[in-house]
């Protein structure tokens, strides 16, 4: 969905006529209907003041046609930051250690514009974004490939993330290769193994068992503090899969157990949010929630980690689309149990927050909860 697109269904959402909206922005309301058109590219700041009217929580800033590098969010480049970017993207040679450290800012900020807006806003924006960044590794050398590559093969990591999102998974296998090249190189073996795992969550998703299970141990292997609990949890879930419950068992507790000893210091930049209050105990509820298709006392045992874990999340992740997948897992838990009204109850929730971050996705499962 376009800026326009998006401009438009919020104003008819909220019962607002283009000729009031630009009194309130203030600005002349041709160029608004230009804007809601798409013949002309909004300000940043008129994207801004659009999202404040409208309630739109940084979605029209996030649909904002942008070229390489212009922010969606205020206050985290200077003037000659920006500058310093837009030289590097038009002669990728003059990169240096300054632009990489500002494109680790822009990425943080695209991580935390996801969290509100979901992964399809983003797609165009990274895609441009990362075209850059392989220009610029394509001339690095010296002191700054090395940081580059780094900071690169995060940028092709988060482009997988965003496609496997969005049901796209031969971009997302393409954009993983590129972040195994260029980790590899880099002789980043926590991000070889974090491939492994974003290949067997994909698996997952394509019902290739055997091959989620074994990428799933391999990023156990590759990977130490947050990332390998994830992946033993991802191989749980294969396990419950497959209907080993004495795997999964195995699986969850060394997982709990060795979450007890994480530090958030020892954090990746993209593995965050798996230091939120509730994520691992959603993680062990889906495993129970797989296994609980056939073993009613599972089943029960998943509601309960599903709620705790919802209840636990912090409220500024509550209405991210990856929380939602949550929400759904416990929407199929309550329908295991024949407990429909609470189905029904999830999936209305499930509906709007699709539309407020124009999620297919949560779409989807909200329509399935309903089955």
């Amino acid at each position: 969905m376009s800026f326009g697109e998006q401009l438009r269904r919020l104003m008819a959402e909220r019962g607002v006529s283009l000729r009031t909206l630009a009194k309130q922005v203030p600005c002349d309301a041709g160029h608004l209907s230009k804007v809601s058109h798409g013949h002309k590219t909004p300000s940043a700041k008129l994207a801004e003041r659009l999202d404040e009217l409208l309630g739109a929580e940084g979605r029209l800033a996030a649909r904002r046609p942008a070229k390489a590098f212009r922010q969606t969010l205020n206050g985290d480049l200077t003037p000659d930051d920006e500058e310093r970017l837009r030289l590097a993207a038009e002669k990728p040679a003059r990169a240096d250690l300054t632009v990489v450290d500002n494109l680790a800012t822009i990425l943080a900020a695209q991580r935390r514009t996801e969290d509100v807006v979901g992964s399809g806003p983003l797609i165009e924006p990274v895609r441009a974004q990362l075209a850059a960044v392989a220009d610029m590794v394509k001339e690095a050398r010296g002191g700054v490939r090395g940081p580059l590559l780094d900071v690169g093969a995060q940028w092709s990591q988060f482009a997988g993330w965003l496609h496997a999102s969005i049901g796209r998974p031969d971009q997302a296998l393409g954009h993983l290769g590129t972040t195994l090249e260029w980790a590899t190189e880099r002789g980043d073996q926590a991000m070889v193994g974090a491939v492994m795992s974003w290949r067997g969550y994909i698996a997952e998703r394509a019902g290739q068992i055997g091959p989620m299970v074994g990428l799933s141990q391999a990023g156990q292997r590759l990977r130490n503090s947050v990332g390998r609990v994830y992946d033993l949890y991802q191989e749980a879930r294969g396990q419950a899969l497959l209907g080993d419950a004495g795997e999964v068992d195995r699986l969850t507790a060394r997982a709990a157990e060795e979450a007890e000893d994480l530090r958030p210091d020892d954090c990746r930049p993209w593995e965050y949010y798996y230091f939120a209050p509730g994520f691992f105990t959603m993680e062990h509820g889906v495993a129970y929630r797989i296994l609980g298709r056939t073993d009613p006392e599972r089943n029960a045992q998943a509601v309960t980690l599903l709620r705790r874990g919802l209840d636990e999340l912090p409220m500024a992740m509550r209405e991210s689309e990856w929380a939602g997948d949550f929400v759904y897992q416990l929407g199929r838990a309550y329908r295991q149990a024949d407990e429909t009204a609470e189905a029904e109850r999830l999936a209305g929730g499930l509906d709007d927050l699709a539309r407020r971050i124009d999620s297919e996705r949560l779409g989807r499962q909200a329509a399935a909860l309903r089955w």
